[in-house]
């Protein structure tokens, strides 16, 4: 036998309640993970903090090396982005552009907590 195709219907106004249903508890638990890293970002000691920020920054350059390592040894070191990368040295691209972002968000807290000290 064949694929029956479904005759399902679910009304707009429907789908927008389950929606809700669904999006609500999402919030709800990335605001109980967010606040309390919030917290300890702010209470936390600035130097600490920059360590963190350094090895993150470290670690995500290191990646990004291994990420493009089968472009270095083609000898093509003017490549930009991972279209010309194996799937496997792709997701460690992203991984290495993930950790560098969280690197520069770590100096930037870093900043900002150091320079409220000099103005106040």
């Amino acid at each position: 036998m064949g694929k029956k195709s479904s005759d399902w219907y679910i009304p707009s106004d429907w789908a927008l309640q389950f929606s809700l249903l669904f999006v609500i508890p999402v919030i709800a638990i990335l605001a109980g993970v967010l606040l309390p890293v919030l917290s300890f970002l702010k209470t936390t000691d600035a130097v600490m903090l920059f360590y963190v920020a350094l090895g993150t920054g470290v670690t995500g350059s290191i990646l990004l090396f291994f990420a493009r390592l089968p472009l270095y040894r083609q000898r093509r070191f003017g490549t930009f982005g991972p279209r010309e990368l194996p799937n496997l040295h792709r997701k460690l691209y992203w991984l290495a552009y993930i950790f560098v972002a969280a690197c520069i968000l770590l100096l930037a807290i870093v900043w900002l907590r150091t320079s409220e000290f000099k103005s106040g």
